[in-house]
């Protein structure tokens, strides 16, 4: 073992007496009741919810004006010349993107930005740009 004059070499003589009093726990929290938590948590609940359900009627309007609105190039591919192939196969990849990309755009901007405010400002703005303007335009 080891022999005690060892360890007296790593104390002092009063080291104790300068140590911070240990003080009890409370038995009573007297803390305010919203003093750990950030307030406008509800607020931007309610926020992501709408926006979310502005994402997904916004998907159901590409759909429906992805289906509706008839271009030549989305009917059928031509007398199937490379020119006409290429323009058909980009007309249904656009469709397909614009059918997707307001439910992408939700998800991407909920994984990757942390901060609340920019958050919903980035959401409000992907609902802004977003809208699916031939169903409106059609509509009218």
């Amino acid at each position: 073992m080891t022999d005690p004059t060892d360890e007296d070499a790593l104390s002092w003589d009063g080291d104790d007496a300068l140590a911070a009093p240990k003080r009890p726990a409370p038995l009573i929290d007297d803390r305010p009741a919203g003093a750990g938590r950030a307030s406008g948590g509800g607020f931007s609940l309610l926020v992501l919810g709408v926006l979310g359900g502005v994402a997904v009627l916004e998907t159901a309007f590409w759909i429906r004006s992805a289906f509706d609105l008839q271009i030549a190039a989305s009917v059928s591919t031509g007398g199937g010349t490379p020119v006409e192939l290429i323009a058909f196969v980009l007309n249904v990849a656009g469709r397909v993107l614009a059918v997707l990309a307001p439910v992408v755009w939700f998800v991407l901007v909920l994984w990757r930005v942390r901060v609340p405010s920019r958050r919903l400002a980035l959401l409000a703005l992907g609902a802004l740009l977003l809208v699916p303007w031939p169903a409106i335009l059609v509509a009218a």
